[in-house]
């Protein structure tokens, strides 16, 4: 049986059920003022909403926030604003290295990693690479830590020690003078650099072995890329590599915690490189 539709209100027509067509800069402003007290809430009338210079959009915010508490109110705002801020951002962008069909539109991995260090502002954390020479993908790095006084931290794999015939900490200043050797011939300013403690451990039959494998650049706690290709002639030139660029801060700076909490933890040891 048709149940007969409920007559619509005049006074609250459709489109004011929600907050779309309110600006973000209108929300923020009105969350700041609930925030301090310049509006009380629940809010009852669309007159302090017309005076904080919200008249355009007073039946909107009155009719979805009326009876809403003051942590209410902020809540709901907080979280309007925040998913619109990631509506903004672009999606995920496939990264690629390799055969490609004629119609793909993947990105390069080595331009992608470029122009992440070249727009950094604040921070890079690179990780896991691998390089035959890297010093020209390495450069634009240089230059954000000399021009721009931006913060990298760079973790280097090395190849586990094959015997004990040198102390740890010598295996590791070995291993890492050749890695700057052919990576990093520009000098100071360098990046703060870290190795996994268990590669000095003596391999050989038997032994367990561990590799700092992961690959991956995180810029401005804001962006993170994560991929499977090294930098080497194998990597660029035979292989199938994959990665992803997310360009999603909430992500971006709970992966840099994790490498992060790899120095506070002591799982990797900071070496610092000399002339090399």
């Amino acid at each position: 049986m048709n149940m007969p539709k409920e007559p619509a209100d005049p006074k609250r027509p459709e489109e004011t059920k929600s907050l779309v067509g309110v600006s973000d800069s209108a929300l923020s402003r009105l969350r700041d003022a609930i925030a301090s007290g310049r509006i009380s809430a629940p809010i009852r009338d669309k007159v302090s909403l017309a005076e904080l210079g919200l008249r355009e959009h007073a039946e909107k915010l009155h009719h979805v926030l009326a009876g809403m508490s003051v942590p209410a109110c902020i809540t709901l705002l907080d979280v309007v604003l925040e998913e619109r801020k990631k509506m903004a951002q672009p999606g995920p962008e496939l990264v690629w290295t390799g055969p490609e069909a004629l119609s793909a539109t993947a990105r390069d991995t080595a331009v992608v990693v470029k122009q992440l260090f070249e727009g950094a502002s604040e921070s890079i954390i690179l990780a896991g690479y691998s390089f035959d020479s890297g010093a020209e993908l390495l450069e634009p790095l240089h230059r954000a830590i000399k021009e721009r006084g931006v913060e990298a931290l760079l973790f280097v794999h090395i190849k586990q020690a094959e015997d004990g015939s040198l102390e740890p900490e010598a295996y590791a200043d070995s291993r890492l003078r050749d890695f700057m050797k052919y990576n990093w011939p520009f000098g100071a300013p360098y990046p703060a650099i870290y190795y996994d403690r268990r590669a000095t451990r003596p391999g050989g039959s038997g032994a367990i072995y561990a590799s700092l494998h992961a690959k991956c650049v995180i810029a401005d706690g804001k962006r993170a890329f994560i991929s499977s290709a090294n930098f080497t002639n194998r990597g660029h030139e035979r292989n199938i590599e994959a990665g992803v660029l997310l360009h999603d801060p909430v992500f971006a700076e709970h992966f840099a915690r994790q490498w992060l909490g790899l120095i506070s933890d002591g799982h990797v040891i900071r070496w610092q490189p000399r002339d090399v």
